[in-house]
């Protein structure tokens, strides 16, 4: 209902805005009155270039149109053109190309046209009035699509001048035109926009009932219910660890070796020879006290216990892992 009503209000203010314009007068256009001024001014101003081109061009054909003959001397004997018809000829395509009198060509064809004047014609024989130029034909075809051309424009320019004059008389006469005609076009505008916004808000109600419509007649099921997995996907933690525990070994196996590579000692006599490059005359054996042998004990059972050590760890993350994953 209020949709309708605000098409009704919007209906009987549109029609007074044609009636307002159809009683005006108003000029072409859109907006104010000011606006479709200043656009009737612009467009005129835009026209006084265009007028002048064209009054040029039609200025610059009359003035080719003059200095072309209309017709071209008869023939000579046997249909063939005379001297004077032909140079006749030569002169008026000339100009037609736009050519003036000081150029070269023009001049020569002048000269060429007096000296044959001045023999009697020569050898050609006049037999009537000539024939049609047409040079001139054509020049007369652009004379008069060019005035045309510029009767138009002068056309355009008199009526947008007498519409102007019209308004601005109008505007004097009647002050409240304005008034009138930019409170018609604001009521016009907001109930426009009430009426675009009612109908889209129309459009986005109906949607939402087709929409749950569709969605009523829908029914879901769940058929393979989600749940987490008992074991990760990625990284198999039991051969992580035991790579690690190998790794582990490795690298201290080979630091041992490193240092033991790096250490300035020899421990054999063939081998102080063998590096020295002279014969070790004699060596003496390594003694070792109760108390470095004790020592040495000491350090292999920790050497043992700290690899024992490790491989229990290993073993106990492994357990551990199994353990959680049999309480997943």
């Amino acid at each position: 209902q209020q949709i309708t009503e605000t098409g009704k209000a919007l209906a009987a203010v549109e029609q007074k805005r044609v009636e307002f314009e159809q009683r005006v007068g108003l000029l072409p256009g859109a907006g104010s009155i000011s606006d479709r001024l200043m656009a009737a001014r612009a467009e005129l101003n835009q026209l006084e270039p265009q007028l002048a081109a064209a009054q040029s061009a039609v200025a610059a054909i009359n003035g080719q149109l003059g200095g072309t003959p209309a017709t071209i001397a008869g023939v000579g004997p046997g249909g063939a053109p005379s001297a004077l018809a032909q140079a006749q000829a030569e002169l008026a395509a000339a100009r037609a190309r736009g050519w003036t009198a000081e150029h070269p060509d023009v001049e020569a064809l002048q000269r060429q046209i007096a000296a044959i004047k001045a023999q009697g014609g020569g050898n050609a024989v006049s037999t009537g009035g000539g024939t049609p130029n047409p040079a001139y034909l054509s020049l007369k075809s652009m004379q008069a699509e060019r005035a045309a051309n510029l009767q138009m424009l002068q056309g355009r320019r008199a009526q947008i001048q007498a519409d102007i004059n019209n308004m601005v008389s109008r505007q004097f006469s009647q002050p409240g035109l304005a008034t009138e005609q930019e409170r018609l076009s604001r009521d016009y505008d907001v109930l426009k926009n009430q009426y675009d916004k009612l109908l889209a808000d129309r459009e986005a109600v109906r949607l939402r009932g087709d929409v749950q419509n569709e969605s009523t007649g829908m029914t879901f099921r769940v058929i393979d219910p989600p749940g987490v997995p008992g074991a990760p996907a990625s990284p198999n933690r039991p051969l992580l660890l035991v790579g690690v525990l190998i790794a582990g070994v490795g690298a201290g196996v080979g630091a041992a070796f490193a240092m033991g590579q790096l250490r300035q000692t020899f421990p054999t006599a063939q081998k102080l020879a063998k590096a020295a490059g002279v014969p070790v005359i004699g060596s003496v054996t390594e003694t070792l006290s109760p108390a470095l042998m004790a020592e040495g004990r000491r350090r292999l059972q920790m050497f043992m216990g700290g690899c024992a050590a490790l491989g229990g760890v290993c073993l106990l993350l492994i357990m551990v892992e199994f353990v959680q994953r049999g309480m997943a």
